[in-house]
């Protein structure tokens, strides 16, 4: 649809609309007028008519009602008019016998109005008493024959004004559309590359503006055309020389890129020695503890083993002596045999052979235990001092929490005690031997902090995404101040000589290496709190690996 065609048609609806409602408006006012004329009409004839005819009828004079009623007739529009006494018996008559001899049906309003004929009626009242009344038809026809010839002409007005307004619209469309095709002409010239010309302008209204801002975006295009190719000239000089440039930033860069890899990996070897060195230093404080741990049975499988000499001593005695009795078989050395068999019980008694078979039971399994305790100790210290790491290994919390207790106890259990609620929990994917550093670092720090004997509390839980780890004292607490700090490399309160100050550095490390999360809560005088939360999204199902 073109845009002469699209002015025309919005104009025409426009005025249209316009049209649609003054001719309403001018309607609806002159129907009202005329209906309140025609209503004011009817009451004042028939109060004047009631008002005249009052006397006649109080006097029933018939022959004045009859001339009251021809002169009613001679009213514009009065189609009949009757007089009724109080009885409703007609005095006087005359109009359409026609509508008279129908039943009239009186009209309060116009409205009520259906066969074009306002039936009106009055009472003739006398200080408040009916004497009568009076019936007259009035014709409505006119009335309408004028609001239909009003329409007629708003109608034949509004055609008049709605082809006046086509035509006018078609002239102005044409007037606007000729300025636009010129500019819809040279604007497929300018999408087709040519720049050669621009547009006459004519006038000065808007149309023109357009004009005289497109020939500008010619100018402008067709030095920017011109510019362009200036620097497409430009970009090809300068392309040669970038690619020379990127080529010797590139081996820049890969020699910067090997340098980092090499730094890195001199910076992952320095962090594996400190973390390793870490863990030496903390098995360099617990090796006097785990001797003596180790000491404890081994002494007593010492004495064991001296206590199961002699028993084996008193045993051989014994065989020899039944033995001495059972090669014996002659009749002639039964009295012998019999002092044989006497000193063989004899010995028995005095050897106490029966205490000895009682308590050997026992001596072999206190010695089987105590080499259990030594292996235990030992697998725990191999655990922990261990270089060697199983990244893509599952490990059980509640197991690394155990073994570094049993590591720990002889270190720890003359500053508090411990207590454990471990429950049923999956595996994660890590490094045992550092899981357990984190651990041991944790739980030395808990017992140093205590100033009397106290108490150290580990619980796991477990829920659907996430392994928590929590260990509480009741130590003398971590001032505020020094909880901003406390996982700073080189921060420490302990007394020099006696702290690197990396631990807790180095365990935050380690538990953000395994994806987990470490959060503290202290209180100076109540003791501390370690939550460390670790994701087993990718760890296997509880089953696989159950606590010890």
């Amino acid at each position: 649809m073109s845009l002469r065609l699209k002015t025309i048609i919005g104009i025409g609806i426009i005025e249209a609309i316009l049209l649609v409602i003054l001719i309403s408006t001018v309607l609806d006012y002159m129907r009202h007028i005329s209906r309140t004329d025609m209503e004011n009409y009817v009451e004042t004839t028939t109060t004047l008519f009631s008002t005249a005819t009052q006397d006649a009828v109080l006097s029933q004079d018939l022959a004045s009602l009859e001339t009251f009623v021809e002169e009613m007739l001679k009213n514009q529009g009065v189609l009949y008019a009757r007089i009724k006494d109080s009885e409703e018996i007609i005095l006087a008559e005359g109009g359409d016998k026609t509508l008279l001899n129908n039943t009239i049906v009186i009209d309060n309003t116009i409205d009520e109005v259906f066969d074009s004929i306002y039936d009106a009626k009055k009472n003739i009242v006398i200080d408040e008493e009916r004497y009568g009344s009076v019936n007259i038809g009035f014709s409505t026809k006119e009335i309408e024959v004028s609001i239909q010839d009003a329409q007629r002409m708003a109608a034949t007005i509004a055609l008049t004004e709605m082809v006046l307004v086509a035509i006018f619209s078609f002239g102005l469309g044409i007037y606007l559309t000729k300025q636009l095709k010129t500019l819809r002409k040279f604007a497929h010239k300018v999408s087709d590359g040519d720049l050669s010309k621009t547009i006459a302008v004519k006038g000065q209204d808007e149309i023109a503006e357009v004009a005289e801002a497109f020939n500008s975006m010619i100018i402008n295009l067709r030095q920017s055309r011109n510019d362009n190719k200036n620097y497409q000239d430009e970009i090809l000089l300068l392309n040669y020389d970038l690619e020379d440039r990127v080529k010797r930033r590139t081996e820049q860069l890969q020699n910067k890129n090997q340098e980092l890899e090499s730094a890195y990996e001199k910076l992952t070897t320095t962090q594996e020695q400190l973390i390793h060195s870490e863990k030496l230093a903390s098995i360099g404080q617990l090796a006097a503890g785990v001797a003596h741990e180790i000491n404890n049975p081994v002494a007593f499988i010492k004495g064991n083993l001296n206590s199961l000499k002699g028993y084996i001593a008193s045993y051989q005695a014994l065989i020899d002596k039944q033995q001495h009795i059972i090669n014996a078989h002659s009749d002639i050395l039964i009295e012998y045999n019999k002092v044989l068999v006497e000193d063989l019980q004899a010995f028995i008694d005095e050897e106490d052979i029966e205490f000895i078979t009682e308590d050997l039971d026992t001596l072999l399994k206190e010695s089987l235990e105590g080499t259990d305790r030594v292996s235990e100790i030992v697998k725990g210290l191999k655990i922990y001092s261990s270089g060697q790491h199983e990244q893509e290994a599952p490990v059980n919390i509640n197991e690394c929490i155990e073994s570094t207790l049993r590591m720990l106890n002889n270190e720890i259990k003359y500053q508090c005690d411990v207590e454990t609620a471990l429950e049923t929990i999956p595996a994660i994917i890590g490094d045992a031997g550092k899981l357990s550093q984190v651990l041991t670092n944790l739980i030395m720090n808990a017992s140093q902090a205590m100033e009397q004997h106290g108490l150290i509390h580990i619980m796991t839980q477990a829920s659907q995404e996430t392994i928590t780890i929590t260990i509480k004292d009741n130590g003398k607490g971590i001032p505020e101040d020094n909880i901003r700090q406390l996982f700073d490399p080189f921060f420490t309160t302990k007394p020099v000589g006696e702290g690197t100050g990396l631990g807790l550095a180095i365990s935050q490390g380690i538990i953000q290496d395994h994806g987990g999360h470490i959060h503290v809560d202290s209180e100076v005088g109540k003791g501390t709190v370690f939550t460390i939360t670790f994701p087993i999204k990718d760890a296997p199902p509880p089953n696989n690996l159950p606590n010890p």
